[in-house]
């Protein structure tokens, strides 16, 4: 029971709808720099490499990212929760993309920073979770969680039809 509330804590997190916060836009340049094959749906598969709180995180987890791309703005979403993130692309380094997620509120901030590397039908890398709790505007807990993360495409354009290698 404890580890299916921490899944769930997780997705929300990771996943918190944007519907009250403005659209965090990546900057042109970048946005168009990621590779096309990392748009469409993925299996992601996470395993926790290190966290200071253990009992708040979970240990592995499963779950399904869409990312797709209209004009700038990366979105991020779930299509099993229907949670959707507009993600800033922080980084592009030829099939490697860093972005971040935030969510701020008067007594929350969280920020998540995926690093994928784009190989073929599958992508692996890193994911970082820092969550900053506020109490009448003083910090009062900073938790950590990092993942290792491997995934597998489900559906859109494999990478080898984008690059022209099949």
């Amino acid at each position: 029971m404890k580890r299916l509330v921490v899944l769930i804590l997780m997705i929300i997190s990771f996943c918190m709808p944007v519907f009250s916060e403005t659209v965090i836009r990546g900057g042109v340049e970048l946005s168009d720099m990621v590779p096309k094959g990392f748009f469409g749906t993925w299996k992601v598969t996470s395993v926790q490499t290190y966290t200071n709180n253990p009992l708040l995180f979970t240990e592995r987890s499963t779950d399904y990212w869409n990312l797709s791309k209209e004009d700038d703005v990366i979105t991020l979403s779930n299509p099993v929760s229907g949670a959707v993130a507009s993600v800033t692309v922080k980084d592009v380094k030829n099939n490697q993309i860093t972005f971040t997620r935030r969510k701020k509120d008067r007594n929350e901030n969280v920020t998540e920073t995926p690093t994928l590397t784009l190989n073929g039908e599958n992508f692996s890398g890193t994911d970082r979770i820092v969550i900053e709790k506020y109490k009448y505007g003083e910090l009062v807990s900073t938790d950590i969680v990092e993942y290792k993360i491997d995934a597998v495409k489900v559906s859109g354009d494999g990478a080898g039809k984008i690059l022209g290698i099949r």
